[in-house]
C-alpha cells in the first residue's frame, strides 16, 4: 500500500496556491521523506484544479453535476475519469477511472475505495484543526487515477465541512 499525502499550499517548496501530492512519507503533516509525485492547483472556484501528473497537464472540475478529469488537451466537456454520487443521504459515489469502477463509502474523517467489492484504498486525516488529506492505495493503481482519487477525496470532505458550517448557522 502506498500512502498519499496532500500538503497544504505553498508547503514543500510549492508556490503559493499549488499544493504537492507526496508518496510515502513518515505520516506527518509534510510527509517528510517522501517523494513529491503531482502537484495540485486549486482553481479560482473551488471545485475545479489543475493537475501535474508525470508531465501530463490534467484539468479537474465539476462537469454537468458530477466531478471529472480529462488531459488539458482533451476537448472541453469530456472525461476520461468521473465520479457521480450514487446516495445523497450516505455520501456515496462511484467512480469510473477510464473503465474501472471503484465505489467509494465512509463518512466525514475517512472513505474506504473499493473495486468489485474489495478495498483498493482508505482515506484519512493528519491534525485535528487544519486536517492534511491522506489516501492510502494499493500498489497497483496507477499515479494519475491517484492523483485523481485524493483530489476527490480533499472535494468531498470540503463539501461535507461547507455543509456542516451551514447548518451550524
Amino acid at each position: 500500500m502506498t500512502l498519499y499525502t496532500l500538503t497544504g499550499a505553498g508547503h514543500r517548496g510549492m508556490e503559493a496556491g499549488v499544493r504537492a501530492v507526496v508518496a510515502g512519507g513518515d505520516g506527518d503533516k509534510a510527509a517528510t521523506g517522501g517523494v513529491v509525485v503531482a502537484t495540485l492547483e486549486q482553481g479560482f472556484w473551488r471545485e475545479r484544479a489543475r493537475a501535474l501528473v508525470g508531465g501530463q497537464e490534467w484539468v479537474f472540475g465539476k462537469e454537468t453535476g458530477d466531478l471529472g478529469a480529462r488531459l488539458s488537451a482533451d476537448p472541453e466537456h469530456t472525461t476520461r475519469m468521473r465520479a457521480v454520487r450514487t446516495s445523497f443521504w450516505t455520501s456515496r459515489h462511484e467512480v469510473d477511472l477510464e473503465g474501472v469502477l471503484v465505489q467509494v463509502q465512509g463518512g466525514a474523517r475517512n472513505r474506504v475505495w473499493t473495486v468489485d467489492g474489495q478495498q483498493i484504498g482508505t482515506s484519512g486525516r493528519i491534525g485535528f484543526w487544519s486536517p492534511t488529506p491522506t489516501l492510502t492505495l494499493r500498489e497497483d493503481v496507477p499515479l494519475h487515477h491517484a492523483v485523481f482519487l485524493v483530489w476527490l477525496d480533499f472535494t468531498f470532505t470540503r463539501r461535507n465541512n461547507q455543509a456542516a458550517a451551514a447548518a451550524a448557522t
